[in-house]
């Protein structure tokens, strides 16, 4: 027999964080004495004389999965550790639910919850129902721009491909828009700024003050200064990036050094994305700084329409299935009774509502 007696003990009743030790040391204790109960049942579980199927149980597997996730031994014969949250897997890997391996944690702004997400894609033009052409439904843990891709290679699929595609900034980078470029698709929103304090301050050099020669492999600085170092590379998100330096001895000598960089002793460096990117990066900051690029992207507010409606009258966030698939399945027909329901709408001669005004903010003066 390969339960202790003292399982039945820990283990008959529900376990919940109400009856859980309120001391953190005894807590940590009793995680200890949880973890080292699971890998005892492993081990008799891949023991060689256990029969080979239960290892290939799909709880089992779990079990494994979750136990070396968030357990270990220092050493074969010291005791089972609890891992602190600085040594557990990222939150793209980690299982969070054995009833769901592939739901994942995630946060976005004051959000949080363990799931999925759903990208939708709809039509705005002022003269058609607005219906919803493409439901992507992903890893919560997955970013949204790495979604943008995958979205227009299927929206291309259904020959659906807009002329201009409306995004919520967290859905573009660079090399998102190159990508659009080639598809003649134009991404009307905003991208990220330059992070460097001298285009934040609006009073020194930033990047855009530098000639760059491509073909060269050189930057020459607002003094007429030209680069010394030119170094492609790879940002933290496995980005192509060039990193440029300038002399040290130039730089330490510039009379406007302080209008260029904050180092004490070391010359003025730049971070650059290679030339598709970067122009493309250019083009897009200052088309977001145009009236016509306002007038496009006012019409983003309607997919904030559509998850409102989603949420409110489908309960869009709550999946009544568990994996993936089936959660995208839940998505699809989701969006499909909306479909429905606008087209019934736009049939019957019902005019989209107007964003709603408060009663207070209508007695403001125009």
């Amino acid at each position: 027999m390969q339960i202790s007696l003292t399982w039945f003990e820990r283990y008959s009743s529900r376990v919940e964080n109400y009856h859980l030790p309120k001391d953190p040391t005894q807590r940590e204790t009793l995680a200890a004495q949880i973890g080292s109960d699971g890998f005892q049942l492993l081990s008799a579980v891949y023991h060689p004389e256990s029969p080979n199927w239960l290892r290939h149980v799909p709880a089992v597997q779990i079990l494994r999965r979750v136990w070396l996730q968030q357990y270990y031994a220092p050493q074969p014969d010291c005791p089972v550790r609890w891992r602190e949250s600085k040594d557990a897997p990222p939150p793209g890997k980690l299982i969070h639910s054995p009833y769901d391996p592939q739901a994942r944690y995630a946060t976005k702004h004051n959000l949080h919850w363990v799931g999925y997400k759903v990208h939708l894609t709809e039509t705005c033009d002022a003269d058609c129902p607005h219906l919803i052409t493409h439901v992507e439904t992903t890893l919560s843990s997955v970013p949204d721009y790495a979604v943008t891709d995958t979205i227009h290679q299927s929206l291309d699929a259904k020959d659906l491909l807009p002329s201009q595609h409306v995004l919520d900034g967290g859905y573009v980078d660079a090399q998102n828009l190159v990508n659009s470029q080639q598809l003649d698709i134009q991404l009307i929103s905003p991208v990220r700024s330059d992070s460097s304090w001298q285009a934040h301050a609006a009073q020194g050099f930033d990047v855009a003050h530098f000639a760059i020669d491509w073909n060269q492999h050189q930057a020459t600085c607002p003094q007429g200064q030209v680069s010394t170092k030119w170094q492609p590379a790879l940002n933290r998100m496995g980005e192509d990036i060039i990193h440029v330096r300038f002399a040290k001895t130039t730089c330490l000598a510039c009379p406007l050094r302080a209008t260029c960089t904050k180092a004490v002793s070391e010359p003025r460096e730049l971070t650059l994305f290679p030339y598709p990117q970067h122009m493309a990066l250019q083009a897009a900051r200052q088309f977001q700084e145009t009236p016509l690029f306002k007038q496009l992207y006012n019409s983003r507010s309607g997919i904030e329409g559509t998850f409102s409606q989603s949420l409110r009258l489908h309960d869009l966030r709550h999946a009544r299935y568990i994996g993936l698939k089936k959660t995208h399945l839940q998505h699809i027909f989701t969006a499909l009774a909306i479909n429905i329901a606008r087209a019934l709408a736009w049939l019957s001669g019902l005019e989209l509502a107007q964003t709603r005004t408060s009663h207070f903010a209508a007695l403001a003066p125009s």
